[in-house]
């Protein structure tokens, strides 16, 4: 069984439906016992083969990506510099270039 938690995401992987079942009794009870709640669309219980997103990149057994929703909120991001950056003077320099240089590194 393998385990990983990353701020208030956790993801569990497990080798056979048996264990991930008890995985999933114990992670349930380890939230209710803390008064949490699992979000209805962030919740993804079944096989790998499927795909899932976990904080920021898609997982799939073809290979790793960047998830959409991480792309989508980057674009939003720049959209909101470049009109932000455009209201600037003229000598400002161009940061909008390099948050996506930058950006783009981590890909």
């Amino acid at each position: 069984m393998f385990y990983v938690g990353f701020m208030d995401d956790i993801l569990v992987h497990s080798p056979t439906h048996w264990r991930l079942r008890k995985a999933v009794k114990v992670v349930n009870q380890v939230i209710e016992s803390l008064r949490l709640e699992k979000h209805p669309d962030k919740t993804f219980i079944g096989p790998i083969e499927k795909g899932f997103d976990f904080p920021g990149y898609h997982f799939r057994h073809e290979g790793l990506s960047v998830a959409e929703k991480t792309v989508e909120r980057f674009l939003a991001r720049v959209r909101s510099g470049f009109m932000s950056e455009s209201r600037r003077s003229l000598s400002a320099p161009p940061l909008l270039g390099l948050n996506v240089k930058r950006w783009l590194g981590w890909m």
